[in-house]
């Protein structure tokens, strides 16, 4: 159901981009992107592991979202091929005594990738720690040490929520990772068949010299989420009435 999707973000592959930058812009939702993403890799193989640190959305709402994508999370929770960091279910039942840690954070993180050769992990809202003592600058230093430490077959993918607004840490964390997905509104207004555009930038060798790299827009798409799958279509296409 969301192999399309998946297809055109370049993540359906065996082995992910080490660092995979998700900016959604404000007025889009891009939860099912990070619902695809973790049940595509919990699908693939059982040596898959997979943490979501779930601030945006708790682990009921990616089990009915990846229920509706034919991926059933239950059996790999159980078995423990996926580990859920729902730090927001952590805030409400200890406030006002403490709030996360993204030190806390960071720690389960690294722990699990010990742990795991064959390990993703999910952010499915960085931005949620700035609402705490957390600063930009300490976010980019954080994503900057856990991108530099993956070995071979693991993989980081991080969503920004309302990136429009934070310049400074999506440029930082842009040039970090291989593959940039960014997700905006139409700026023509908002029509009932399409949710949003996708843009795909990856870095690419340039081809007067190999050993500089330039991150190129790869492709850019239009996508609109249903009950049951992911549409996707190409500026355009037919089937995409009043635009």
């Amino acid at each position: 159901m969301a192999q399309p999707l998946l297809t055109a973000c370049g993540l359906n592959d065996q082995r992910l981009p080490a660092f995979t930058l998700v900016k959604q812009h404000s007025g889009v939702d891009g939860s099912f992107l990070i619902a695809s993403v973790l049940g595509q890799r919990l699908k693939l193989s059982r040596e898959n592991r997979v943490l979501l640190v779930a601030a945006q959305h708790n682990y009921n709402h990616y089990s009915s979202a990846c229920l509706k994508l034919a991926y059933n999370l239950a059996p790999s929770r159980d078995s423990g091929q996926l580990e859920v960091l729902d730090v927001g279910a952590e805030l409400y039942q200890n406030y006002p005594a403490s709030c996360p840690r993204l030190d806390d954070v960071v720690k389960r993180i690294r722990t699990f990738l010990e742990g795991s050769p064959r390990g993703t992990v999910l952010f499915d809202d960085l931005m949620y720690f700035l609402n705490f003592d957390d600063s930009e600058t300490q976010l980019i230093d954080i994503m900057e040490d856990l991108a530099g430490n993956l070995s071979e077959d693991q993989a980081l993918v991080v969503k920004l929520n309302t990136a429009d607004l934070y310049e400074v840490l999506c440029a930082n964390l842009d040039d970090l990772a291989q593959t940039t997905i960014q997700l905006e509104r139409l700026p023509s207004g908002t029509f009932r068949e399409v949710d949003g555009k996708m843009s795909v930038s990856r870095w690419q060798p340039s081809e007067a010299e190999s050993l500089i790299s330039v991150k190129q827009l790869e492709r850019s798409v239009l996508f609109k989420v249903c009950e049951r799958n992911v549409r996707i279509f190409v500026p355009g296409e037919l089937g995409i009435k009043h635009l």
